[in-house]
């Protein structure tokens, strides 16, 4: 799973969705924590239902020590670390400098997260 965290996709996958899955179904998750009920994902993992989980997020983060997934054979959670490769953030690094730069001759950003936004000494703003 990978969706922005909203008030739509809080609690998205519960346990509806884990009883609508496959038996023996994984879970990938590397959104957020709490699009997924953290209660529900335990209990069916712990049924079968649900075979196991991979998760680059948790509700709380950092995870707490004494979380019941922490006690799972059938999971695997890496600290939010899952774009953390070399070439990613080397890619992420050269996006920020775009970015600077772009700003610094006065001008929107090439990766402009709003391209709604218009600022007055942006000379290239339309």
């Amino acid at each position: 799973m990978h969706v922005p965290l909203t008030a739509e996709t809080r609690h998205l996958i519960g346990a509806r969705e884990f009883g609508l899955m496959k038996p023996g179904a994984i879970l990938i998750n590397t959104a957020r924590g709490l699009v997924v009920d953290q209660v529900a994902m335990v209990a069916a993992l712990k049924s079968g239902q649900l075979g196991g989980a991979g998760l680059d997020v948790t509700d709380p983060e950092p995870i707490a020590s004494g979380d019941p997934l922490l006690r799972l054979e059938n999971v695997v959670i890496t600290p939010h670390i899952g774009s953390a490769s070399i070439a990613t953030r080397a890619r992420m690094a050269a996006i920020a400098v775009d970015n600077i730069l772009a700003v610094l001759r006065r001008r929107l950003p090439l990766w402009c997260v709003n391209p709604k936004v218009r600022l007055r000494h942006f000379t290239d703003a339309t």
